[in-house]
C-alpha cells in the first residue's frame, strides 16, 4: 500500500477533478442554453437569437446577484440552498410524477429533482459543479413549460412526441439557432437518476461500517461511467474521496427516518426511471448526443 495522500496532494487532485469535469460538461448542453434557462430569458425557438453566451467559468463562479432597487424583483435563491434535504418530500414527488396511466408528469419530476439537488449538496463541496449543471437542466425544462409551447411539456410522453414532430430533438446535432432540446436535457437527468437511485439503495442496505465513497463509485460505474471518457471517470473518482462518512451522511440525509424510508424512496425513483427508459427506448433516444 502506498503512503496516504497529503492534504496538498488531495487539493491538487480535487482541483484536477473540477477542471476536467468542467471541460467535460460544457457541451451537455452548451452553457448558452443554461444561461437561457437561468438568466431570466425565455429560451428562443427557431428563427430567434440565443442570448449572448456568458463565459463558462464565470457562469459557475459568479455569486448570486444582489437585490435590485425598489421595484426590482429579488433574484431567486439557488434551489439547493432553500432548505434541507427531505427524503420524504423526495419520495412523494417522484411517486406523484407517475400517473395511474403511466404518464411521467414533468412538474412533479422536477420537484423531485429539486430535492436531489439538496442531496448532491450533502455529498460535499466537490459536487458543487454537478449541482450547478443539474440546476441549469432543471431550469431549461422549466422554461419550456413556461414558454409558448408549454402544453406540450406537461408529460415526458407529450414532450417527446412534440419535439420529434417539430424536429427539435437533434439525433446527430442541434443547430445553434434552435432552443435547447427538452428530450436531450431530460436524458442527462435520467442517467443521473439511475446513479442516485443505485447509491441510495446501497446506502439504505449497507452495514454501519460501509463506505459511501465506495458505494457512490460503484453506482457511478454502472450508471454514468459508460457515457464519460476515461479522463472524466478518473477525475470523478477523486470527488468520492471527499465524501463524508456513512454515519455523517446518514444523519444529514435520513435525519431519524428508518431505513425503510430510504428503500421506499428508491422504489419510487426506480419506477419513474423504468417508465422513462421505456419511452426513450421506444423512440431510439437512449443514445442522444
Amino acid at each position: 500500500m502506498g503512503a496516504p495522500l497529503r492534504p496538498c496532494q488531495l487539493l491538487l487532485l480535487l482541483g484536477l477533478f473540477l477542471l476536467l469535469l468542467f471541460l467535460s460538461i460544457r457541451h451537455l448542453p452548451k452553457l448558452s442554453l443554461a444561461a437561457c434557462a437561468r438568466g431570466g430569458h425565455r429560451c428562443p425557438w427557431p428563427g430567434k437569437t440565443l442570448p449572448k453566451e456568458e463565459e463558462p467559468l464565470l457562469l459557475f463562479l459568479q455569486p448570486p446577484p444582489a437585490s435590485g432597487p425598489a421595484g426590482t424583483p429579488t433574484p431567486p435563491v439557488p434551489l439547493w440552498r432553500e432548505e434541507e434535504f427531505d427524503i420524504r418530500q423526495l419520495q412523494r414527488a417522484f411517486s406523484a410524477s407517475l400517473s395511474p396511466r403511466g404518464e411521467i408528469l414533468l412538474r412533479e419530476y422536477l420537484q423531485g429533482w429539486r430535492q436531489l439537488l439538496k442531496f448532491l449538496e450533502a455529498l460535499g463541496t466537490a459536487f458543487g459543479l454537478i449541482s450547478r449543471e443539474t440546476e441549469s437542466k432543471i431550469g431549461i425544462l422549466q422554461r419550456h413549460q413556461e414558454g409558448p409551447h408549454g402544453l406540450h411539456y406537461r408529460t415526458v410522453q407529450s414532450m417527446v412526441a412534440f419535439e420529434l414532430a417539430s424536429g427539435l430533438v437533434g439525433f446527430q446535432s442541434l443547430p445553434a439557432h434552435q432552443p435547447p432540446s427538452g428530450c436531450r436535457t431530460l436524458l442527462r437527468l435520467h442517467r443521473a437518476l439511475k446513479w442516485l437511485e443505485l447509491f441510495l439503495h446501497k446506502l439504505g442496505t449497507s452495514p454501519k461500517d460501509g463506505k459511501p465513497s465506495r458505494m457512490c463509485a460503484e453506482a457511478y460505474r454502472v450508471a454514468l461511467a459508460p457515457y464519460h471518457s476515461w479522463w472524466v471517470q478518473q477525475a470523478v473518482a477523486l470527488a468520492f474521496l471527499a465524501m463524508p462518512s456513512r454515519q455523517e451522511l446518514y444523519h444529514i440525509i435520513v435525519r431519524g427516518e428508518k431505513p425503510a424510508a430510504v428503500l421506499a424512496t428508491v422504489e419510487s425513483l426506480g419506477r419513474v426511471y423504468n417508465a422513462t427508459q421505456e419511452v426513450y427506448s421506444a423512440h431510439g433516444m437512449l443514445e442522444l448526443p
